[in-house]
């Protein structure tokens, strides 16, 4: 009894797109910077504030540019002292906010990296 085999051609053309979704670094890049977008926001949250009436760390925490498939989340550079209170200094007890804050929403991070892929993938198939 022969084994007859259909859509072998629909197969075909779903895993060459898949392969092109694998390369497509579009898709990557809009991944990273769903995934940087609750980092940013749970940063914001924990950035101490001072209390003079200024402008604040929190409010100038940055989503970079994509570099070798890296994003960097961080302080405007004029906000350098975000590192001496996340690390603290000789003379200053560290208060830290920026691991706490990634560690806080790593899981959501993910979750929005995961949900961009799928959404790519139900597109693709």
């Amino acid at each position: 009894m022969p084994i007859r085999a259909t859509g072998m051609e629909e197969l075909q053309r779903k895993l060459h797109r898949l392969r092109k979704l694998n390369t497509d670094t579009r898709i990557a890049e809009k991944a990273l910077k769903a995934g940087a977008i609750p980092i940013r926001d749970e940063m914001e949250r924990l950035a101490p504030e001072s209390t003079f009436n200024k402008e604040h760390l929190a409010e100038n925490i940055l989503i970079g540019e994509i570099i070798d498939g890296r994003i960097r989340i961080s302080y405007h550079k004029d906000f350098f002292y975000g590192k001496f209170l996340e690390w603290g200094t000789s003379k200053m007890e560290k208060q830290p906010w920026m691991e706490v804050a990634y560690l806080n929403v790593k899981h959501k991070a993910l979750e929005a990296m995961a949900h961009v892929y799928q959404t790519e993938l139900r597109k693709i198939l």
